[in-house]
């Protein structure tokens, strides 16, 4: 395929661009930049702290298995993940660090959980004597297990008026190892503070009494996300959980001092290439009509892909439904990332009309150059694209296509042409 160098873009950006060669569409992952913010956030937390790397959601849609190999190989001492499949796939792809499963796990996954050594968090005394009963049945002992405390989430996690008895289900178990106790905080990415202080107490007091009805230490806790190791590091106790921050997505004012790189791109390539003339509808229902003579490109992605779509949750409050009006607005004016625009090179291709469901218009108009090949790089929210959409992990060294939907990888030297 001949692949056009964008406008302004240099050599690295093209051999990159190369590496997806064959591919309409597709998310490039930078993996110099991922193993880069692992090392940073590395040095920020020190030697002592346990570090999680939170690989939940395909890795926050940059590739669970790729993106959990380069974090181990750069700092982080051990992974999360909410569910257990999502741990079964990285040990069936040769990954022996440590797995935490963060979410509450079904009794037909108990026997995954022993069998591929992940490391459960349990919040109810059923589930401690289920994971008991299947790691005696497959001969296992000392499987280590964190007890997950609700502490105002309001979603998982013990009551501290129940974590007695759950201690005591688990530490009467010759098969589990009470390893680890967490919570999860509800407002360290938004502000409420109170409530965090709150949270923590809780879970202070909480986890005091589980030890002294233990009559050890609990070895691991941790409470922090990536939101709250920046803000609150008097909070990082054993362990941190880190995840948006890896794949570069700010957590507060403190973590812009990390200098951290985007990790994710989601990318095409123009198919076709038309010049209309004034009047002319575009798109289904003519939402855009051309008012001078207007250069079109046609790009092979649409909103079955992820691209321009965006999870809004029912407004709950008049505070909720302000931001929901700010969010359309902003897209309506092509800021964040559902930004109604592409960028070819250093130059804006404004969408035209309405994204269909497999091909988006752009305008190109003045933009010298495009032609089909062209690459064009698009706005989106990485989590929502669809994992049939090809991930493109690159870096000095090598390249790696990986199509999740056809298992299919394939391995490209760097140097391409």
């Amino acid at each position: 395929m001949n692949v056009i160098r964008p406008q302004g873009a240099g050599a690295e950006e093209m051999r990159r661009d190369e590496a997806a060669r064959g591919l309409g569409c597709w998310v490039e992952v930078d993996m110099d930049a991922l193993a880069h913010n692992a090392r940073s956030i590395r040095q920020y937390l020190g030697d002592e702290k346990i570090f999680y790397g939170v690989v939940k959601a395909n890795a926050y849609g940059c590739g669970i298995v790729e993106c959990a190999r380069c974090l181990v190989e750069n700092g982080v001492d051990r992974l999360a993940v909410t569910h257990v499949s999502e741990g079964v796939q990285l040990r069936r792809s040769g990954i022996d660090a440590p797995i935490l499963v963060m979410a509450p796990f079904t009794a037909e996954e108990a026997g995954d959980l022993v069998r591929f050594g992940l490391t459960a968090s349990v919040s109810a005394v059923d589930r401690a004597l289920l994971i008991a009963q299947e790691a005696r049945r497959q001969g296992r002992r000392g499987l280590p297990v964190h007890i997950k405390v609700e502490t105002g989430l309001g979603r998982t996690g013990v009551v501290a008026s129940d974590a007695p008895l759950l201690v005591a289900a688990i530490v009467g178990q010759d098969e589990l190892y009470l390893e680890g106790a967490f919570t999860h905080l509800a407002t360290a990415a938004t502000g409420d503070v109170r409530h965090v202080h709150r949270q923590v107490a809780r879970f202070r007091e909480t986890v005091a009494a589980m030890e002294a009805y233990a009559g050890f230490s609990i070895p691991v806790k941790h409470v922090a996300n990536s939101a709250a190791a920046m803000a609150f590091p008097q909070y990082h106790f054993d362990g941190v959980r880190i995840g948006t921050l890896l794949y570069g997505q700010p957590a507060g004012p403190v973590a812009a001092g990390l200098a951290l790189r985007d990790v994710w791109r989601l990318k095409a390539r123009v198919a076709h290439v038309s010049t209309l003339p004034p009047g002319h509808g575009v798109g289904y229902g003519r939402a855009f009509v051309t008012k001078r003579e207007t250069q079109v490109a046609v790009l092979p992605v649409g909103y079955v892909d992820g691209y321009q779509l965006e999870p809004v949750s029912m407004p709950v409050s008049l505070w909720d439904l302000a931001k929901v009006l700010v969010k359309t607005s902003a897209a309506y004016f092509g800021l964040g990332p559902t930004a109604r625009s592409a960028r070819i090179g250093e130059r804006r291709a404004p969408v035209l009309g309405k994204v269909a469901m497999q091909m988006t218009m752009i305008d190109v108009t003045g933009i010298p150059d495009v032609q089909p090949g062209t690459v064009v790089q698009l706005p989106a929210r990485r989590t929502v694209v669809a994992l049939n959409v090809p991930r493109v992990h690159v870096s000095a060294e090598s390249t790696m296509l990986q199509r999740l939907g056809s298992e299919r990888r394939e391995e490209r030297a760097a140097g391409l042409e």
